[in-house]
């Protein structure tokens, strides 16, 4: 595979979890990570405790992920600026994230959250392809009247 393949992936990969989460497609969330895993979602800025969103387990990322978007309404990451340095079978990268949230109150009247950071990743090479085994998001900028609520 040259680095240009890897790359390719990398992009698809993190297209994945994105369209996963978008989507509400679990199995597809799931399939973007190996397992264990090291994953950090720092909202601290939303006032949530940073070690609030860290989670070892897919099992636990999958079921926390599920619970924490029910009550929204759409879902849209937008992924910009990633960058990659590959070594071998494992790689590093960042990639640039545009969050926005919406949740319906009482059904009728949308609340919004915006949220703007980075994830800073690790990527091991599977037999499956490359997949996610460390993902520290973290918050640049966020505005909203819920952020942070569900967490």
């Amino acid at each position: 595979m040259t680095m240009s393949d890897d790359w390719i992936e990398l992009l698809a990969l993190v297209a994945r979890y994105s369209r996963g989460l978008d989507t509400r497609d679990y199995d597809l969330f799931r399939s973007c990570f190996v397992d264990p895993i090291h994953v950090t979602y720092d909202v601290s800025t939303a006032g949530v405790p940073a070690d609030r969103l860290t989670f070892r387990t897919i099992d636990r990322l999958v079921a926390e992920s599920r619970r924490i978007h029910a009550p929204l309404h759409r879902i849209m990451h937008r992924n910009t600026n990633q960058s990659f340095a590959i070594e071998g079978d494992r790689a590093t990268g960042r990639v640039y994230v545009d969050l926005f949230q919406v949740r319906l109150q009482d059904r009728q009247q949308p609340e919004t959250t915006h949220h703007l950071g980075w994830y800073d990743d690790v990527y091991l090479r599977t037999a499956d392809g490359w997949r996610i085994s460390e993902r520290q998001y973290v918050t640049n900028w966020s505005e909203g009247a819920w952020i942070g609520a569900a967490a």
